[in-house]
């Protein structure tokens, strides 16, 4: 089973490495790393090229949306995944989930365990998601963490594409229609991914705190024909992430 991963980089140059290399050094070897850059200013693409094993695009986007679907158009593999280029893969990740694929054959969509780092790479902490709750997952309390998610194909071609109006929710609403179409989700009980705390964060930015909640609001209502209780919970459930997010951009100051 071929693995995909697509990364895209927009001026990434201070994380864009550690996520190559995370790559780079997976002991199941049967993948293809996709990177496509936004015509990057800094020194992504001179760190890109560094790297012999990568197929590389840089051209202008229309965003991240946009950029990753150009990357999945060009994926040959049987299971898919995206990385961001300040986030990173524990060197098991590929064959941990490969083989969970092979055992699973009705899973269609998987996500595990995590550990946050900081700008720097030092380790914060381990995170431990809940198991798949679909009506969690459908108010806002749970979304599985990018830096662990993989699944088939087959998803691809029957949801299609990422939705390219999107700038922050584009994974929500993925899954969302994921959801929909009745396709499986199980969480792996091992660590997978690394995920980066840092202030510069699209998603993390506090100043973007509104728009981000919004756009997920949004997304779950249209996917889940909220009514005035679904709403509510969304409320209540996503304030918990708010304040946890909070409380990072805090440890990142005083760190």
């Amino acid at each position: 089973m071929k693995i995909s991963v697509i990364t895209p980089t927009f001026n990434s140059e201070q994380f864009v490495q550690d996520t190559i290399e995370s790559i780079e050094v997976q002991t199941y070897k049967n993948y293809e790393h996709i990177i496509i850059d936004g015509e990057s200013t800094d020194g992504t693409l001179s760190i890109v090229k560094k790297f012999n094993n990568i197929t590389f695009i840089s051209e202008k986007d229309s965003g991240q949306s946009n950029a990753l679907n150009k990357g999945f158009k060009l994926a040959s593999g049987d299971i898919l995944a995206w990385q961001n280029a300040d986030d990173l893969y524990v060197p098991e990740a590929f064959e941990t989930v490969r083989n969970f694929f092979i055992s699973n054959p009705k899973v269609d969509i998987v996500y595990g365990d995590y550990q946050l780092i900081d700008s720097g790479g030092k380790w914060i902490c381990d995170v431990y998601p809940i198991e798949w709750d679909a009506w969690m997952f459908m108010h806002g309390r749970f979304v599985p963490m990018q830096p662990t998610v993989f699944w088939r194909r087959r998803v691809f071609e029957k949801v299609g594409f990422l939705n390219e109006d999107l700038h922050y929710c584009m994974d929500v609403d993925f899954f969302s229609r994921a959801l929909v179409n009745g396709f499986i989700f199980k969480k792996i009980g091992k660590t997978l991914g690394k995920f980066r705390v840092h202030s510069e964060s699209k998603t993390q930015n506090l100043l973007n705190e509104r728009k981000v909640n919004a756009e997920y609001k949004n997304v779950l209502a249209k996917s889940f024909n909220y009514k005035p209780l679904d709403s509510f919970f969304f409320e209540c459930l996503t304030l918990r992430s708010r304040i946890a997010k909070r409380m990072k951009v805090s440890f990142l100051k005083n760190a």
